[in-house]
């Protein structure tokens, strides 16, 4: 009997478990793919390479990336077991370094931020909400194992014993489907289904006799990680941006931002709510030397729109709609209003593997202006060659 349990532990791990990444690597490289765009420009799993406002006159190439995913690309154990859920501070910081670029492609100063995800409910990849929900889940899963396990330590001993769990973990595996184990095992499990009054298993038999355990199981799995994909995440972050003659902060930027989803995600397509509010400190240009003095306040909610392929469920298109305030809270300059309000869009799509195209366009309804920028997102893990995934 306890060789059984042993036995049937190991595939709880395997199956019922199999998208946690407790107990394998692949699935943290997987939940990072699946993150929309406009997540990855949030917040960073792993690396990201940006070229922004590309036809703007000041831009800007910049790099971000976390602690952990520096550590895990030195020391691939990271990635797994209790390491993983240790280092779970540093996996919700993000760093960031900037070159500022002039309409010449001159060095015109450098910038740094960091980042850090107070609430992080979307990885599921260490979230216990995930682990308790999926045990529930799949409640009736765990029953048949016990039931079995019971049966088998009562009924046999020695090779019968062996081939009846082998039939069992190729069963709940996906190695063998349900006609295709031996009729003990059928039997078993069909009086489980009446004993226990199991309408969910004697439905599953009774409409396909060649069904499969693991992806009857993993079905589960799969709607409550679409429930994740719509939880929230909530970041602060602070940054500046120094001049490109000396050493000395041009602007310091306070900022949180929230995203979360709106209902229940669809096939092919979900809503993400965006909002954004944050402090902008720059130098006050009418006083002598430089300083921090003129205080701008902006605050900018905004719908996102995932459009995700149907059978590889990565996002490949997205719209953001955001309207945008500022208020400045310093001595106004001539001809400069007290408060301002922008329309904003952004269309987001991927070019290839993980490389996005932001199209950010802002109209000013009190001038009439209209601004457009190009920007490209690189993001990658380095890690895909560790974690065995393509």
């Amino acid at each position: 009997m306890e060789k059984f349990f042993l036995k049937a532990m190991i595939l709880l791990h395997l199956v019922m478990l199999s998208t946690n990444c407790i107990a394998q690597k692949t699935p943290i490289i997987t939940a990072d793919s699946l993150a929309s765009g406009n997540y990855k420009d949030v917040f960073k799993s792993f690396f990201q390479l940006a070229f922004d406002k590309l036809t703007g006159p000041k831009k800007e190439i910049q790099f971000t990336s976390n602690p952990f995913a520096l550590m895990a690309r030195a020391n691939p154990e990271l990635l797994v077991d209790t390491n993983y859920i240790k280092y779970t501070a540093l996996r919700n910081l993000n760093f960031s370094f900037s070159l500022h670029l002039d309409t010449a492609y001159k060095f015109n100063g450098f910038s740094s931020a960091v980042k850090y995800a107070i609430i992080n409910q979307r990885d599921y990849t260490i979230s216990r909400a995930f682990v308790i929900e999926a045990f529930n889940a799949n409640r009736e899963f765990f029953a048949l194992l016990k039931a079995l396990g019971a049966y088998a330590a009562k009924t046999f001993t020695g090779n019968e014993s062996d081939r009846f769990v082998d039939q069992v973990n190729k069963l709940l595996s996906g190695k063998l489907t349900f006609n295709k184990v031996d009729p003990v095992v059928q039997d078993q499990i069909k009086l489980f289904a009446k004993e226990q009054n199991s309408v969910y298993f004697l439905n599953l038999i009774a409409n396909d006799p060649n069904v499969d355990f693991k992806k009857a199981s993993q079905q589960s799995f799969d709607e409550i990680k679409k429930t994740f994909e719509s939880k929230l995440l909530w970041t602060v972050s602070l940054s500046d941006t120094t001049y490109k003659d000396q050493f000395f902060f041009s602007n310091i930027v306070l900022k949180s931002e929230l995203l979360k989803g709106i209902g229940t995600p669809r096939r092919g397509f979900n809503l993400e709510y965006n909002v954004q509010a944050g402090l902008n400190l720059v130098d006050d240009t009418l006083a002598k030397g430089r300083d921090l003095k003129r205080v701008i306040f902006n605050f900018e909610p905004g719908i996102n729109c995932v459009i995700r392929g149907r059978d590889t469920k990565l996002s490949y298109l997205e719209f953001r709609f955001s309207g945008s305030y500022n208020h400045n809270f310093a001595t106004l300059y001539a001809k400069e209003k007290r408060d301002g309000i922008t329309v904003n869009a952004t269309l987001r799509i991927r070019l290839i593997g993980d490389i996005w195209l932001p199209l950010e366009i802002k109209y000013d309804p009190g001038s009439g202006n209209v601004f457009g920028i190009i920007n490209v997102r690189v993001n990658f893990t380095g890690l895909r060659k560790i974690s065995g995934s393509q």
